[in-house]
C-alpha cells in the first residue's frame, strides 16, 4: 500500500487538544483464540463510564506528552507517570505504544470531523464548505494562540504523528482507515451536494473526496517533516492552503 493511499492519517497534523470531546473513544480488544488477529480497538461499552474515563485520561496524557516533546517523549512509563495509573490499567486498554498512538489518531481525526461538520453546517455553498475543510487541514492544525501566534506544542504533535503514520499505514492500515472515514464521508457529502447544485462536475463523490484528501494531506505531511525542529510560518501555510484549494477547485468545478 502506498503512502498516498492514506495521505496523512494525522490529517497533515490536524490534532484536537486533549480533553476535547471525541465521538468514539477507543479501548483495547485483546486477541482471543477465536480471533487471533483482533483489531486494536473497539468502541467502548456505553455502560462503563469508569473505563471510558481512564482510557480518555491515557489518550489525553499522550496528547500532552506529544505537545511537550514530540514522539520521543511519548513512552508508556511517561504516560503512567502523568496519569498516576498502574501499568495494568494501561495494558487492559492498549496492547502497547502503537495502540495508544492509533487511539490518538482516532480521537484527533474524529474530533476534527465533528469540528469541520459544525463549521460547514451553515455554509450554503458546497464549494465554500469544502474550501474551509481544505484550509483547515493545511492551517488549522498549527494551533493559534490568543495573540494570533502559533503554539509550538500542536506543531510538535503534528510532526510526530505525521512521522508515525508512515509506519502505521503499513502495519495497521485498517485502523487508520476507520479513523479517517468520518472525515472522508463529510467531504464526499459536500462533493455530492456540489454535484447536485451544479457547482461540481459529475463524478463519484467518495473517490473525489479521497483524491482531494490525499493531495492535501500528503503535501502537508511533507511540509511538516521539513518544518520539524523549526517554527512554522502561518503566512506561508495560508498561501499554501490557497494554492492547494485553487488546484482542487479547478479539478472539480463544473
Amino acid at each position: 500500500m502506498s503512502n498516498a493511499d492514506f495521505g496523512g492519517e494525522s490529517m497533515g497534523g490536524w490534532t484536537g487538544r486533549a480533553g476535547e470531546p471525541s465521538p468514539r473513544p477507543m479501548a483495547t480488544q485483546r486477541p482471543t483464540s477465536a480471533s487471533p488477529a483482533a483489531p486494536f480497538a473497539v468502541p467502548f461499552a456505553a455502560s462503563d463510564d469508569g473505563e471510558n474515563d481512564r482510557t480518555r485520561l491515557l489518550i489525553a496524557a499522550a496528547h500532552d506528552l506529544l505537545d511537550e516533546a514530540g514522539l520521543e517523549g511519548l513512552t508508556i512509563r511517561a504516560v503512567l507517570a502523568r496519569t498516576g495509573l498502574a501499568r495494568r490499567a494501561f495494558y487492559e486498554r492498549f496492547q502497547g505504544k502503537d495502540d495508544l498512538v492509533l487511539a490518538v489518531f482516532d480521537s484527533s481525526l474524529r474530533s476534527a470531523a465533528l469540528r469541520f461538520g459544525e463549521m460547514t453546517r451553515q455554509v450554503a455553498s458546497p464549494t465554500e464548505a469544502l474550501r474551509l475543510i481544505v484550509s483547515g487541514i493545511v492551517v488549522g492544525q498549527l494551533g493559534h494562540g490568543q495573540s494570533g501566534g502559533m503554539e509550538g506544542g500542536a506543531h510538535l504533535r503534528s510532526a510526530a504523528l505525521s512521522r508515525e503514520h508512515l509506519r502505521l499505514a503499513q502495519s495497521r492500515p485498517a485502523e487508520l482507515q476507520a479513523a479517517l472515514q468520518p472525515l472522508l464521508d463529510l467531504m464526499a457529502g459536500l462533493v455530492a451536494a456540489g454535484i447536485a447544485k451544479g457547482e461540481f462536475r459529475p463524478a463519484e463523490p467518495h473517490l473525489q473526496a479521497r483524491l482531494i484528501y490525499n493531495l492535501v494531506s500528503t503535501t502537508v505531511h511533507t511540509v511538516l517533516l521539513q518544518e520539524e525542529g523549526g517554527a512554522p510560518d502561518l503566512s506561508e501555510r495560508e498561501a499554501l492552503a490557497a494554492a492547494i484549494w485553487d488546484f482542487c477547485r479547478r479539478a472539480i468545478v463544473a
